[in-house]
């Protein structure tokens, strides 16, 4: 039996929050960019298109250069950083709403790992944007033992019955409606235009 795997390449997902860090000095480390954006004033027309070494799936422009739209005098620092935030999950969302189109079938649930999964604000506002339930990993990196599960498998090793079955350390459903989420995208999309160059 052959098994096919969806997979999308973002340029700047977790570097986002890095360079807010390392490069602007804006927060002193990646863990405040979540409490910080919770705090921020919602300005949905605000967007940050992180394309600072071109842009990934599904655009694929390398030549593509960051932007921020719907900048005015409301957005200070707490503003932009929640802006970055959400970039993280527009990106993601554009690999899965491309996922579901090619694959024919809703993704009702991502599973999540890695260090921005803590972040409950980046977390929450993905689940609203795909309108699917968020499940974050018990395992905070889980990298290696995705290949190590589909060897046992094989193998016959495995007992799947428990092995894909874990509870997830959190779980985020949407909050958002629907239409909200349209407008929101539509704004991301028109984002995504100027920063593009074809």
């Amino acid at each position: 039996k052959v098994d096919y795997v969806l997979e999308g390449n973002i340029n700047y997902s977790g570097a986002t929050i890095s360079y807010l860090v390392e490069d602007l000095g804006l927060i002193a480390s990646a863990k405040e960019a979540g409490v910080l954006a919770k705090q921020a004033l919602d300005i949905p027309s605000l967007y940050l298109v992180p394309a600072f070494s071109g842009l990934g799936a599904p655009y694929w422009d390398p030549d593509a250069r960051a932007v921020i739209v719907g900048l005015d005098r409301r957005c200070k620092k707490a503003e932009l950083i929640k802006a970055a935030e959400e970039a993280i999950a527009y990106q993601i969302a554009d690999i899965v709403f491309l996922m579901e189109l090619h694959s024919k079938s809703k993704i009702s649930s991502l599973r999540v790992d890695g260090g921005p999964t803590n972040d409950s604000f980046l977390m929450q506002f993905q689940a609203d944007l795909l309108q699917s339930e968020v499940r974050v990993a018990s395992l905070e990196e889980l990298s290696g033992q995705g290949p190590a599960l589909l060897a046992a498998e094989k193998l016959g090793l495995l007992d799947e019955e428990n092995a894909y079955r874990r509870p997830p350390k959190a779980l985020y459903e949407p909050k958002m409606d629907k239409a909200e989420r349209d407008t929101r995208y539509k704004g991301w999309q028109n984002a995504i235009k100027k920063a593009l160059t074809h």
